[in-house]
């Protein structure tokens, strides 16, 4: 049998960010603290009581109508995914033809070109000016050329960690008929938004999660905000029962109880500050707004080896935009000490 793929599938490969398994795991901007135990041990008791033989919600209901009073919205305004990365994809579906484009700053989020390819689109990618900013001009121009269906930005910017200027995001959504994507999955930590500016631009969509600030990475929950309208043509393309209902539930219990929750997030700053101010005396980094730190080393291949060597797993880029950094999330301090205590014997 030589049956072939699509061809927009067929020059992509599986996703694989080259990590390995070391006792200090800093390498997927993961939340190291997790939910506190005495609260998860509370919510899985009363997750007890699910009917796991019945189909959840279609939509997410209740979820919906949670993070709709508050964020302000409609419940129509919010779509609910298998994580964010389902909703990019259903974005795609909806509305990306063939052949068409989808832009995005460089280096930014991986998986906006996967997608973007996997629905037979084109990818675009734009360079970060000089000062690792978004170059507003550039992007405007590249859209002037491609005619895009998308604009995607990340906001703080993975894997750089910056918020870009806010400026030149309103310039390019003042001047462009593309639907542009924010995605503030770490919205969380930087405290910065578009959220105000739905209303005044049809055009735009905010993409959060709940991998980060609520520790649920493994229970995969995103959300998009958005027109009602855009929002009918995504759910168009949804899987009637894609977030499954003890995702559902851990979400809505996690909500009741976020300050608890994110207390860890006061702690990441003050850490993420402290990594910061001693990495920047060594390496080129940028100033971060996410929970990771961007830096870019003398000798990439000496330092992943000193890292592994001390069994701390950081992502390493070794191609593309990216190439020659890397990212190190924010954990505990005693494992930003051990991150710290390599970069002050220098790599």
């Amino acid at each position: 049998m030589n049956i072939q793929p699509r061809k927009s599938t067929k020059d992509l490969t599986a996703y694989d960010p080259g990590l390995f398994k070391g006792r200090y795991k800093l390498d997927a901007n993961e939340n190291p603290y997790g939910i506190p135990a005495g609260l998860k041990k509370k919510i899985l008791a009363k997750a007890a009581a699910l009917e796991l033989n019945r189909y959840p919600q279609p939509g997410a209901g209740l979820l919906r109508e949670k993070l709709s009073k508050g964020l302000k919205v409609s419940p129509a305004q919010i779509v609910v995914g298998n994580g964010s990365d389902e909703i990019l994809l259903y974005l795609m579906l909806a509305y990306l033809e063939q052949g068409e484009a989808v832009i995005a700053p460089a280096p930014a989020f991986e998986m906006y070109g996967v997608i973007a390819k996997a629905c037979g689109g084109r990818f675009v990618p734009v360079p970060l000016d000089d000062k690792y900013d978004i170059d507003d001009r550039a992007i405007l121009r590249a859209a002037g050329e491609n005619k895009p269906k998308f604009i995607f930005i990340t906001y703080p910017n993975n894997p750089t960690g910056n918020c870009f200027t806010a400026s030149r995001i309103k310039n390019i959504l003042d001047n462009t008929g593309a639907l542009v994507v924010i995605d503030e999955a770490y919205y969380e930590f930087s405290q910065k938004t578009f959220l105000p500016l739905l209303k005044k631009y049809p055009n735009l969509i905010i993409t959060r999660t709940f991998s980060k600030a609520y520790s649920m990475a493994g229970l995969r929950l995103g959300y998009m905000i958005s027109s009602a309208a855009v929002c009918e043509n995504v759910n168009k393309v949804r899987l009637p029962y894609n977030v499954n209902s003890l995702s559902v539930f851990i979400a809505l219990e996690a909500l009741k109880n976020a300050g608890v929750i994110k207390k860890s997030i006061g702690i990441i700053r003050k850490e993420r500050a402290r990594m910061y101010k001693t990495i920047s005396q060594k390496y080129e980094t940028i100033k971060s707004d996410a929970n990771f730190i961007f830096v870019r080393f003398n000798d990439p291949q000496k330092a992943k080896f000193a890292f592994e060597k001390e069994g701390i797993s950081i992502r390493m880029f070794g191609k593309g935009p990216a190439a020659g950094w890397a990212r190190i999330t924010v954990g505990k301090p005693a494992e930003n000490s051990a991150v710290l205590k390599i970069i002050k014997r220098g790599v």
